[in-house]
Parts: C-alpha cells; structure tokens; sequence
C-alpha cells in the first residue's frame, strides 16, 4: 500500500475520545489515463475531489467503488486493480453533542469504460455543481492547497482529498500500468 495516514478536520485536542464514535467506510476511484486523473471539480467552491463515497449496507467497497464512479462521474468501472492507501479522517460530529465523526476512506486504482453516461446525482452534489475533469494530478493538487492556504469557503474533505493528491504527485506514472 502506498500510504495509510490519518487527517483531523478539527483541531485533535477538540475531540473526546470517550464519547461515541459515528463511524462511515467509504471508497474512492483513482482512474488515470494519459498522465491526468479523473477528478469531481466542485464548481461552486472550485476544488477538486476524488470520485466515490459511502459504502451502503450489504455492499461490498468493489459494489461501492462501482456505483459511486457511475452516480459521480458517470463511467462504468471495469475493474478495480488495487488497493493503494487508506485515509482515517477525524472529526466532531455533527450527530449529538461530543460525538466523534470516523471516516475510513479506502483509495482504489480503477479502470473504467471509455464511453461516458448521464451522471446521476444527490441533490448536494448538484448544488456543489459536481462535474468531471481530467486534469494532471499537480495541478489539481495546487488548486486543492490554493483554496485551503486561503483559508476559502470550501467542503469538509479538501484536507483529505488534498493529502492524497500530495502523496500521488510524482507517483502516477509509477501507478499507470
């Protein structure tokens, strides 16, 4: 695996580790294809994020992998290749006060169909404006630090999906097969 690293949202002395722990599993696609990675670029806060999302009950991450790529981005997967790093990210939840929030994001090299379909998504992924974009992985790793050095209006896990564009940048030919 390439990296297995945790990130706090919040400040670490802010969470009580004793209260209850909302945990959520989550899958992320990382597709490549001619040195660009396909990303979901948020139009309304101009940030950058990986397709995927939560794993559902009776759903395997390889079912989730597959149904996030399609809702998000609109391709269908042809294979998941490998598992190549796992991202925890901490945070306060937002259920019941003290609660700690627990995400555990697995990232996945993926291949996907070259035909792209209709996206279909959630009501807050339309609001964000959600669209995808090949884009060469320094670049929207620059944009991704841009926006969290200035302190801009942004989502809740452009600290997370920006870790991992670090930790890719300069790896992507190394991960192309």
């Amino acid at each position: 695996m390439l990296f297995n690293e945790e990130i706090y949202r919040d400040d670490k002395k802010l969470l009580d580790f004793n209260n209850n722990i909302i945990f959520r599993k989550a899958v992320r696609a990382i597709i490549l294809k001619d040195n660009k990675i396909l990303m979901v670029f948020l139009g309304k806060t101009k940030e950058y994020k990986f397709p995927g999302g939560g794993v559902e009950e009776n759903e395997n991450p390889e079912e989730a992998l597959k149904r996030e790529v399609m809702e998000e981005v609109g391709y269908t997967v042809n294979k998941v290749i490998e598992k190549i790093g796992v991202m925890t990210e901490y945070a306060i939840a937002n259920e019941g006060k003290g609660n700690i929030f627990k995400m555990v994001s697995e990232y996945y090299i993926t291949d996907i169909e070259v035909n792209q379909n209709e996206q279909k998504l959630d009501n807050y992924e339309k609001e964000l404006k959600y669209k995808p974009y090949w884009i060469n992985i320094e670049t929207a790793y620059n944009v991704n630090k841009n926006i969290i050095d200035n302190k801009c209006d942004t989502t809740p896990w452009i600290k997370r999906e920006t870790r991992v564009l670090e930790i890719l940048t300069g790896k992507i030919l190394k991960l192309v097969r």
